[in-house]
């Protein structure tokens, strides 16, 4: 990017909604909206301030206002889903661009009818604005959803190998918050007896958690659940200590999962279903298999396993810096000089 170029992408602001998250995600993406000369601010009073008086030269980036209509009170659910429209029609109206973030295909808290949600991406297309997502199989352009560990760390344990010397201890990990869209039911129904499963996250439903434990016992498996809510220094442990990592994610469900980029930067393989975010990453990727319950075994596993430094040298070639900030420039029509 030229010097002429970096001082008007300075001079834009881009506003980002919501401003934080429980996770890393959104911190990564404005680092790398950062490395491209934007200057990231809140949505806020000083945002409807600032649209007002910038003659439609400013960019709106929104992630996950489809979404957060559901899982609230009565009172406040309603509070949201009208800010959201406001938000929604207030952004197409005054900004220079706005980017609308397609997480999901549906919320995963919301209802059978899901008419919220459905309005809410009605009035996107109403407002002429089109989803992006963070997986090619759905959008083009799209953007791409960072890992959780920098480039240089991750070159440097490529580089040492024995950085990620580990005793392996654990066979097929299913990780996070333990929730019915994730499947892991309808996994447990057909799981093999002798092939260990570890299951790292709590459950803050209970009864799905007296459900799914129910079953483990009834069918005799071979499970053991660490059922807390893990840190991240406490979750990059087990991964780092892990061969597979099980994403049963229902098929109808999310667009693109964290938990698959988090799990890749540690060098894990993935074991996923047949939904169309599994088949796309099963296609582009060795080290990602759609598992058949049928078939596995742990000498099956062991035949399709790839090295942990094949996993993370994949995963920065397609998910690091650079090429985040690749998919960001053509989202955002600039120039890569």
């Amino acid at each position: 990017m030229s010097v002429d170029e970096l001082g008007k992408h300075k001079s834009m602001k881009l506003y980002l909604y919501p401003a934080r998250s429980q996770n890393e995600f959104l911190a990564l993406n404005k680092r790398a909206l950062g490395e491209l000369g934007y200057a990231v601010k809140p949505v806020n009073k000083a945002f409807v301030r600032d649209l007002l008086r910038m003659k439609k030269d400013a960019t709106v980036v929104l992630h996950w206002v489809e979404d957060r209509v559901y899982g609230r009170t009565y009172r406040t659910v309603f509070q949201y889903f009208f800010k959201m429209v406001a938000l929604i029609i207030f952004s197409g109206i005054f900004a220079k661009k706005v980017v609308w973030v397609r997480h999901n295909f549906q919320p995963h808290s919301g209802s059978k009818t899901n008419y919220r949600y459905r309005f809410l991406c009605w009035l996107y297309e109403l407002m002429k604005i089109k989803a992006v997502s963070l997986e090619e199989y759905y959008s083009t352009p799209s953007l791409l959803h960072p890992l959780y560990k920098s480039d240089d760390e991750l070159q440097s344990q490529i580089d040492d190998p024995e950085t990620l010397e580990s005793q392996k201890s654990h066979l097929v990990v299913f990780f996070g918050a333990v929730k019915k869209y994730k499947n892991l039911h309808h996994v447990l129904d057909t799981w093999p007896q002798d092939i260990p499963l570890k299951i790292a996250g709590r459950c803050s439903d209970q009864e799905y958690e007296t459900f799914l434990l129910d079953k483990i016992a009834q069918l005799g498996l071979h499970v053991v659940w660490d059922n807390v809510f893990l840190s991240d220094e406490a979750l990059n442990d087990v991964l780092k200590n892990t061969k597979f990592v099980l994403l049963p994610h229902a098929d109808n469900t999310m667009i693109s999962s964290g938990s698959f980029y988090h799990a890749i930067g540690e060098g894990c393989n993935v074991l996923t279903n047949t939904s169309r975010f599994g088949l796309a990453k099963s296609q582009k990727h060795e080290f990602v298999t759609i598992y058949d319950s049928a078939v596995l075994s742990e000498a099956y596993l062991k035949s399709i396993h790839q090295d942990r430094t094949n996993v993370m040298h994949d995963a920065l070639a397609c998910y690091g810096n650079k090429p985040v900030l690749n998919a960001w420039r053509k989202v955002l029509a600039l120039s890569e000089n």
